[in-house]
């Protein structure tokens, strides 16, 4: 604890204190005034208007035995433990002087502390101040973000009256309540008296929703995809072509290998598409490609031999403009029970190894891995095994999502939620002696959330 703090709690500790009552106005003076005030005194009194006003205080007169910085001799002004003005000296020309400006209070109380030290030699006779309530408290209307708005057009804006806030779009939702109450200080406070700040509350993306229209599996062996059906499906068309899953209005996940040897490069994704040559696309440009720091990075157009750890964050340069057709999907909890299925969808290989035009989507299950062939390359359990009757990822799905529960069985009870990134498998897509590998999302929550939040 500083020395000032330290000064300042003790004589908060050891003042008398005058409690003033509750009026629209009064006055207050050291002792004996007009007459020289004692020495060796510390006193203290609570100012108070009714709720809703401010309070004003104008010193009136002030003639305080002078001190360096006010040390020994002072009337200092505080308002919620907040040091307002301290005060001494004989007239104007003093630095500490309050000369003829009247002090406003952000709320409807002000105390006063009031020391003298054993000294007076000159007689000083102390100070008188008078005070009133003001104008009723207006908290005024609070800055909003971007996202966010008042739930009504000009609401009154003063002591006790309430506000509401809302997300400016349905796919957005509010992170916590947006009820709030203009206080006696001028602050919107909520039920629980957290002040509103520009940080609070937040407009979030809703996730893991799409449009379910009961449609009827992707991919190898998968079937087309409706338009709205996988919103948070990206693609990156051009080399390397592969995929990725938004999970927020600015950040998508990838598998690295996709992205490895891209991180000083801009890579241009495009999303809310089914058709992978459509020109309506939106186009995504990124800022920050992260790729997780134990992943064995191997450049551009070589051989990976180690998958353990693929998974990279994408950071695109601008919001996303989210709508039916792009939405992201929710990330898994660290308490999610493992799960059996789930579906995997992307624009990678077909029959012949041709790249789809089309959005392909198939039901896969999940395997223990100690079920599953790795074709001599390492396994690890940061990784899923998983594949499906003739359905696989293949080349150029890498990157996109494997989610759960499967596709036209999610609710806003139960949101998709990405389960697994496509990552590596056997170079005969459907082969059905090898099933495809996923990078396991769970395990990287907590890299993703930290990443996120200092990016």
């Amino acid at each position: 604890m500083s020395r000032k703090v330290l000064i300042f709690c003790l004589l908060w500790a050891c003042v008398d204190m005058c409690e003033c009552d509750l009026a629209l106005f009064g006055e207050v003076s050291s002792p004996q005034y007009p007459d020289p005030y004692p020495v060796d005194i510390m006193l203290h009194w609570e100012l108070r208007v009714p709720d809703g006003y401010q309070i004003q205080l104008t010193i009136n007169h002030l003639d305080i035995e002078p001190s360096l910085n006010c040390c020994n001799n002072f009337l200092m002004v505080v308002f919620n433990n907040k040091v307002l003005r301290k005060f001494c000296g004989q007239n104007s020309t003093d630095r500490f002087h309050p000369g003829e400006k009247s002090i406003l209070a952000p709320g409807s109380h002000l105390q006063l502390f009031f020391l003298s030290d054993d000294s007076n030699l000159k007689s000083h006779t102390g100070f008188t101040a008078s005070y009133k309530a003001v104008d009723a408290v207006d908290c005024g209307v609070p800055e909003l973000s971007e996202l966010m708005e008042l739930s009504e057009n000009d609401p009154p804006t003063t002591y006790l009256k309430q506000i509401s806030l809302k997300c400016k779009s349905k796919f957005y939702h509010l992170d916590k309540n947006g009820i709030f109450i203009c206080n006696a200080e001028g602050n919107w406070v909520s039920e629980n008296g957290e002040k509103l700040t520009k940080d609070f509350p937040k407009c979030e993306p809703v996730c893991g929703m799409n449009t379910e229209d009961s449609f009827g599996g992707r991919v190898f062996g998968g079937k087309p995809a409706q338009l709205g059906q996988i919103p948070w499906q990206l693609l990156h068309r051009a080399s390397p072509r592969g995929g990725a899953s938004l999970i927020s209005d600015y950040w998508a996940l990838t598998a690295a290998h996709v992205v490895d040897g891209y991180e000083s490069k801009s890579m241009s994704w495009l999303g809310g598409i089914i058709d992978g040559q459509d020109t309506t696309s939106i186009i995504m440009e990124t800022e920050k490609i992260i790729i997780h720091p134990k992943y064995n990075r191997v450049g551009l157009e070589k051989l990976q031999t180690n998958y353990d750890n693929d998974i990279a964050l994408i950071k695109m340069s601008a919001r996303v403009p989210l709508g039916k057709n792009i939405r992201p999907v929710c990330l898994p909890t660290k308490t999610d029970e493992a799960v059996m299925e789930g579906t995997v969808s992307g624009f990678g290989g077909v029959e012949k190894k041709k790249a789809s035009r089309y959005l392909l989507y198939g039901a896969v299950q999940i395997y223990p891995l100690v079920e599953c062939k790795s074709g001599g390359l390492s396994v690890t359990d940061n990784m899923i095994c998983a594949g499906g009757d003739g359905v696989d990822s293949c080349k150029g799905d890498a990157g996109g999502p494997m989610f759960f529960p499967p596709l036209d069985h999610g609710s806003p009870d139960q949101p998709y939620r990405l389960t697994g990134i496509v990552s590596w498998g056997p170079p005969n897509c459907g082969d059905e002696s090898y099933k495809g590998y996923y990078t396991k999302v769970q395990n990287y929550l907590d890299w993703i959330e930290e990443t996120m939040a200092n990016n």
